[in-house]
């Protein structure tokens, strides 16, 4: 989700908000070249799923509809939003943003915490011990590390509570999870 394309491929979001309350659009590319817009509710926006979420389309271009305000509120807003990021979440290391979606009635990193999993390591992955629902690069990390952590993370969720932990993140190839 580091670009608007990515956004909309997952419908990302935080802080109760997310692409789809602000997309107006968005055009892509056909398999035969040719390019298709389409509109808000052609999009099946829902929990960290589009209209994209299951095809192959290369993504061209979006329009948004943006709420004017005070540049100050703006302002406010952002340091705000950029300040609960850096005291929730493990900055100081690399890693590609929260794993797994919220599963309903739960969040996941309250569950991998639960199964005492902060810390864990595979490799150069390791379970942030700022909050279980990150794995970071602890320097040296491979995709095959992150990704066997990841299998292991969602095998003790489940033994323990009985719940399906689903990725929110992408592999592509052949390293599924």
């Amino acid at each position: 989700p580091g670009s608007c394309g990515g956004a909309l491929f997952m419908n990302a979001g935080a802080y109760g908000s997310d692409i789809s309350n602000i997309i107006l659009s968005c055009s892509h590319l056909l398999p035969d070249g040719t390019e298709e817009t389409l509109n808000k509710d052609a999009l099946e926006l829902s929990y960290r799923k589009s209209f994209y979420s299951d095809k192959s389309l290369l993504i061209t271009s979006m329009k948004f509809k943006l709420e004017k305000s005070d540049p100050k509120i703006i302002r406010e807003k952002m340091y705000e939003n950029i300040s609960k990021r850096k005291s929730k979440q493990p900055l100081e290391y690399a890693n590609a943003g929260s794993i797994f979606k919220r599963p309903e009635g739960y969040f996941a990193g309250a569950l991998i915490e639960e199964c005492g999993l902060k810390g864990k390591s595979f490799g150069g992955a390791m379970v942030s011990p700022k909050h279980s629902g990150f794995i970071v690069n602890t320097g040296n990390a491979s995709a095959k590390d992150v990704i066997r952590l990841i299998r292991f993370i969602q095998e003790k969720v489940y033994n323990k509570f009985g719940v399906k932990l689903e990725c929110e993140i992408k592999t592509l190839g052949n390293l599924e999870v």
